[in-house]
């Protein structure tokens, strides 16, 4: 006969871990009430009885009144914050849900809630009954024994269980020692002491040698690291104490009922009720589906008014014959502007295939016109009765006319990739007027910019899928393959629904008076950056080649020196080895905690520096692991057989901030400190002999444009006069003269100019310069008493962000912060950095994008034939002809230095060489 199983729910517990899984994206219903932590509750609370089946439940909480642990140590649970003030009423919601379901929830005055667990577990266990304690906490594990056993959800749809076994494996020992742990090593989150300088590596074999802290006590003189048996001596007081506060109650006289605890059928009507208040649609069909199968879900779901596509309500119509597309044209020509989508069999610009093109000037009205790629393609939607067909010579000589007059505006979704499309068949789109996802992005760049999500979120419409038309998203060459008038009513919907967008969306740029973001910066910035993909930049492969084998030979010495100092050979990529060798062979100090063990990741082993040699050179090999992976012998092989260059992708929805962001490869993260790095930088070249590149950077931009904002005459000053800001800052923060500013002093105000521009505090500081706290929050009060306009620039920052919602640049791009008047202090702390740096990091991204334009234009109206090659940051590198190279000079530089006038000079410094390196 099974045994009865009960299950013990530490509520808090439970409710805190599911409303900080959410802190960085709190989650509410429509009308505002937070539920991060009723939903994390729930979420762990439905895995565990469906996994479990328990017959019998109870859910404890910790009373309010202060416990006796209290008043054992007055410190005990001092440093803990006051609860979040959005998780209080959602305790009141779980207590309400539980009484739903008909669970008890235990409580007492004086106890935690750990301690009723204790106390019942003891008693179940006494009576033959299997217990699950469910908690996340490890101080449960104490309570361990062959029938109580910890639970809590784990990843994916799973449940972890730590049984005896369980814990003997993830500590050294067993449950029955899990106290006397915690009396050595202490525990921060409840404040108990511990012993002073003995942590997880030092106790464990403490416990494995000697057994319980009384045990360890009694044999203080065979303790063989008298470190070890010093801190315990100097300590044994805390000790002991630490040992008691660490202990759960198991025996009191709480009065309960064990058949009170029996599990039946919730109150499902009211559970549903609080579950649709809540919109929490995730739970309503778990709950009928495990209490009731058979139960028909009376359920009041709101109607579904999502609008889809419907003939009879459009008019989309199928072009073909070249008298009918002739027609379409005029009457595209006549318009003052018109929306364009391109369908294609592929995504790579250079060698796909059009296979039509749509368009739209009135809402619900558009048209598509197929066109014949005049390839060997067998099959396709021309193997119809469609006996007059336009091939692809014909549509460009109706169409090149049309696209290429810039007194037509063009409308599309994703403009830059229609735009290259066209390119490939040597028609350049003139007049490119507005772009739905640039838009989308403009209003606010936290959300997704997709034409399906765009289309739900604006008109309420649920887009036909591509998988309608093609097997897969992954197989865009079965365009050709489609059924035409499949094709027809989704690219017609396509230009449908971005004239639709456009109407709405040109509506709320007016309206929120982001006209200067839009139509100054995003929208005309489409063709620049097109242009750049297509240009594309040379790469000297053999120089690549050379660097990858320099490489290999380095990494073989390291990997080499690894293994000597380590003492044996090991799977260095391997975290889990590496673990071992870190931690239990050389006992290197711990690092943070992971579920597989002390976390080796870079900053890990950053914190290590110092503390033994094979620190260094692992975090050396990672980095030429990296580069090797990454560059050397990735960037040959990406390399466009047809161009013979490197042709990346800038995307301008990616970054809230504004940047534009690289991918396809990321050429804008190429390290430029390390001599690999720069090697690296070295193998970019111009296109021939006849070129050159030149390279124009932003000298200390975010620095002007903070000053610039502050107003603060001393900062202003600084670079009015020409002067070196970092060692002009270290002067007047360390009072000393120019001349008398050290390279350490000007190193220090170098972190502080450009950490404040970051939100940087004390602590912040005291990591990037490795001095004390106190010495840190000198330096910034030194700092701000002296740039005393740029502390007021902080707080006022803040403080608008605060009012408004968002925080802006100087020409008006927001960014929305929906947590910056947030109770929670970890979650409201990021929103307010953001405050301070957006304005500043966002300008920067608005005048690089200026400049670019800038540059661009007036190459064009010279007819050069230079051309910009690369955006990173805050700088361009162009590809120049030699004798275009003084005129080109002095155009970027003007047209950097004219993009966005501050309070301040702008300088732009610049180089030329014959490879970027040389160049910056």
């Amino acid at each position: 006969m099974s045994k009865k199983r009960i299950v013990l729910v530490d509520a808090l517990a439970l409710a805190y871990k599911g409303y900080f899984a959410f802190i960085n994206r709190p989650l509410s219903n429509s009308k505002g009430e937070p539920t991060s932590a009723v939903f994390g509750f729930m979420s762990q609370f439905f895995r565990i009885i469906e996994k479990l089946k328990p017959q019998y439940v109870a859910v404890a909480f910790d009373s309010r009144e202060k416990t006796f642990r209290h008043e054992m140590y007055e410190g005990y649970k001092s440093s803990r914050s006051e609860m979040p003030d959005d998780m209080v009423p959602q305790l009141g919601r779980i207590k309400e849900i539980i009484e739903a379901f008909n669970i008890p929830i235990v409580i007492k005055p004086g106890l935690e809630a750990d301690d009723l667990i204790g106390i019942i577990a003891n008693d179940a266990e006494q009576n033959e009954y299997e217990v699950y304690c469910v908690t996340p906490d490890k101080d449960y594990v104490q309570l361990v024994t062959e029938n109580i056993k910890i639970a809590k959800a784990g990843k994916n749809d799973d449940l972890e269980i730590i049984d005896v076994e369980k814990t003997k494996e993830i500590y050294g020992f067993g449950p029955e020692y899990m106290v006397d742990y915690l009396a050595l090593i202490g525990d921060k989150s409840d404040d108990i002491p511990g012993v002073k300088g003995i942590g997880e590596k030092s106790a464990t074999p403490l416990i494995q040698q000697f057994g319980s802290l009384e045990d360890i006590y009694n044999n203080i003189e065979n303790i063989e690291k008298k470190g070890v048996q010093t801190k315990l001596l100097n300590d044994k007081e805390n000790a002991f104490l630490s040992k008691k506060l660490a202990t759960i109650v198991k025996e009191d006289d709480y009065e309960y009922d064990l058949k009170r605890f029996v599990f039946n059928k919730p109150d499902i009507e009211k559970l549903l009720a609080i579950f649709s208040e809540l919109e929490l649609k995730y739970f309503p069909e778990r709950l009928v589906k495990f209490f009731d199968p058979e139960m028909e879900m009376d359920i009041e779901e709101p109607e579904d008014t999502t609008n889809v596509f419907d003939e009879s309500n459009t008019d989309y119509k199928l072009v073909v014959s070249e008298t009918d597309v002739k027609k379409l044209v005029n009457i595209l020509e006549k318009n003052k502007w018109f929306v364009f989508d391109t369908e294609t069999d592929g995504l790579d610009t250079f060698v796909l295939n059009l296979a039509g093109a749509s368009f739209s000037i009135k809402e619900k009205e558009a048209w598509f016109v197929p066109v014949d790629p005049e390839t060997d393609r067998e099959g396709g939607f021309f193997q119809t009765d469609l006996s007059d067909r336009l091939s692809i010579t014909k549509f460009v000589e109706l169409f090149k006319p049309l696209f290429e007059n810039e007194n037509v505006g063009k409308i599309c979704q994703n403009g830059k990739y229609d735009i290259a499309v066209l390119r490939k068949y040597n028609i350049n789109v003139t007049g490119f007027t507005f772009d739905t996802m640039l838009a989308s992005y403009v209003i606010d760049p936290d959300v997704k910019h997709g034409m399906d999500e765009l289309a739900k979120s604006y008109l309420n419409y649920e887009t036909i899928p591509l998988t309608a038309v093609i097997e897969s998203k992954k197989t865009p060459e079965k365009v050709f393959e489609a059924d035409l008038k499949t094709l027809t009513n989704y690219a017609c919907e396509d230009a449908d629904i971005t004239l639709r967008l456009y109407n709405k969306l040109n509506e709320v740029i007016k309206e929120e008076k982001l006209e200067k973001i839009a139509y100054d910066i995003e929208f005309p910035l489409v063709p620049v950056l097109e242009d750049i993909e297509r240009t594309g930049i040379k790469l000297n492969i053999s120089k690549m080649k050379e660097l990858s084998n320099e490489l290999d030979l380095l990494l073989i010495n390291y990997t080499k020196n690894i293994y000597d100092i380590a003492g044996e050979e090991f799977n260095i990529n391997s975290t889990q080895q590496l673990q071992k060798i870190l931690f239990d062979k050389l006992g290197l100090p711990n690092t943070k905690k992971t579920k597989t063990g002390y976390s080796t990741d870079a900053r890990s082993l950053e914190s290590l520096k110092g503390k033994h040699d094979i620190v260094d050179i692992l975090l050396d090999y990672r980095q030429y692991t990296k580069l090797k992976s990454t560059y050397t012998d990735s960037l040959p092989k990406l390399v466009n057989p047809l161009t013979g260059k490197i042709h990346t992708t800038f995307n301008q929805t990616v970054a809230s901030t504004g940047r534009l962001s690289s991918n396809d490869p990321n050429l804008q993260n190429i390290p430029i400190r390390t001599e690999y790095g720069k090697k690296i930088r070295e193998a970019f070249i111009p296109t021939d002999d006849n070129h050159t590149l030149l390279s124009a950077d932003y000298s200390q931009i975010e620095l002007r444009i903070m000053a610039s904002i502050c107003g603060d005459e001393n900062l202003m000053k600084a670079f009015i006069d020409g002067e070196d800001i970092h060692r002009s800052t270290a002067a007047k923060v360390f009072q000393v003269s120019p001349d008398e500013v050290t390279s350490d002093m000007r190193r220090k105000a170098k972190e502080v100019n450009f950490g404040i521009l970051y939100g940087i505090g004390p602590f912040g500081l005291k990591t990037r310069l490795g001095i004390t706290q106190k010495h840190a929050k000198e330096i910034i009060d030194t700092y701000f008493e002296t740039f005393s306009k740029v502390k007021g620039y902080i707080e006022s920052s803040i403080e608008q962000s605060r009012e408004k919602g968002y925080a802006e640049t100087l020409l008006g791009r927001r960014r929305y912060l929906k947590n910056i008047n947030s109770k929670n202090n970890v979650v409201r702390s990021g929103e307010e950095r953001i405050a301070i740096n957006m304005p500043i990091q966002g300008s920067a991204a608005d005048m690089i994008k200026l400049a670019m334009i800038n540059v661009f234009n007036r190459l064009n109206e010279k007819n050069l034939k230079s051309k910009i090659v690369l955006q990173v940051h805050d700088e361009l590198v162009l590809d120049v002809l030699k004798e275009e190279l003084d005129e080109v000079t002095e155009l970027v530089v003007k047209g950097m230095e004219e993009a966005m006038p501050l309070n301040v000079p702008v300088k732009v410094e610049y180089g030329t060489g014959d490879n970027w390196l040389v160049a910056h």
